[in-house]
């Protein structure tokens, strides 16, 4: 068995800009704000704060990567390639398992992280740049525990990864929460999102993070038809602050107004083939 090691940090601070200013983007805020205000923002933060700051994810967050008021089972976020989903899928999984303190229980204790392979839910959801473990501060950063295929964080949750080729290993589980990456490129996504459905069975409000860029499949249509589900949405441009710029240069110089361009950089649903009747 095994595990990764975890700093023996002390907790970490929030700093409270956020819900000071009540808005849901603060970086957006004072990276517009004069260089006067950006100094007494960070002057009036204490070194343990400056600390927490690369971790709260609400202050960093574009509108699309939080998730939507209200009383929805599914969130699913469509979005272009490099639009930060994967990121705003690790980021919920850590809203819903974290405590105030690292010792603390989460709304959820036990979840599924599900991939379409279990090579690229390991990876890329786990531990890629955008993955669980970079975005989880020390204090609060889960053990990887390779022989279960398991994230196991300091309070005692869980996180189990599947791969969509197995629908079957979803038979018996039971969890009260999911992160879903790419159901639109799934080789059996209906099957593996029923098996899913029928172990979403604890807790009081068993819900599910969809991170996909959107193909015409029937699962993932389905899915965005139905009345408990919410739905963001951001092309590819929306988090240029984080892409390289010839990458983006190079990409909607090729495919803008195409309808790859459109489907993989601005996350449209395509419902007809071109050419069709």
């Amino acid at each position: 068995m095994t595990e990764s090691k975890r700093a023996p940090d002390r907790p970490l601070p929030t700093p409270s800009i956020s819900t000071t200013l009540g808005i849901r983007s603060a970086a957006g805020w004072i990276g517009c704000a004069d260089v006067a205000l950006q100094n007494a923002f960070l002057d009036e933060l204490s070194e343990e704060e400056i600390l927490a700051l690369p971790y709260l994810f609400e202050f960093w967050a574009l509108d699309h990567q939080l998730p939507p008021a209200g009383d929805w089972r599914s969130w699913v976020i469509l979005g272009g390639r490099g639009a930060g989903k994967t990121r705003a899928g690790a980021e919920w999984v850590r809203a819903q398992v974290e405590g105030a303190r690292p010792l603390d229980k989460g709304r959820c204790q036990r979840l599924a992280i599900v991939g379409e392979t279990l090579d690229q839910a390991r990876e890329v959801m786990v531990f890629g740049e955008s993955g669980i473990l970079a975005c989880s501060p020390p204090d609060r950063r889960p053990d990887w525990i390779a022989s279960r295929r398991l994230l196991r964080w300091p309070n005692g949750a869980e996180a189990q990864i599947f791969s969509a080729h197995d629908p079957e290993s979803l038979r018996g589980p039971q969890f009260d929460g999911a992160w879903v990456d790419e159901l639109a490129k799934w080789p059996k996504a209906q099957d593996t999102w029923d098996m899913l459905q029928f172990g979403l069975r604890l807790g009081e409000q068993p819900q599910v993070c969809v991170t996909t860029t959107p193909r015409n499949v029937k699962a993932l249509k389905d899915l965005l038809g139905r009345d408990s589900t919410a739905v963001t949405h951001a092309a590819t441009s929306a988090n240029r602050a984080d892409l390289a710029d010839s990458f983006l240069e190079e990409v909607e110089a090729r495919y803008a107004g195409t309808r790859l361009g459109r489907q993989e950089l601005a996350g449209e649903l395509l419902n007809e083939a071109e050419g069709a009747l």
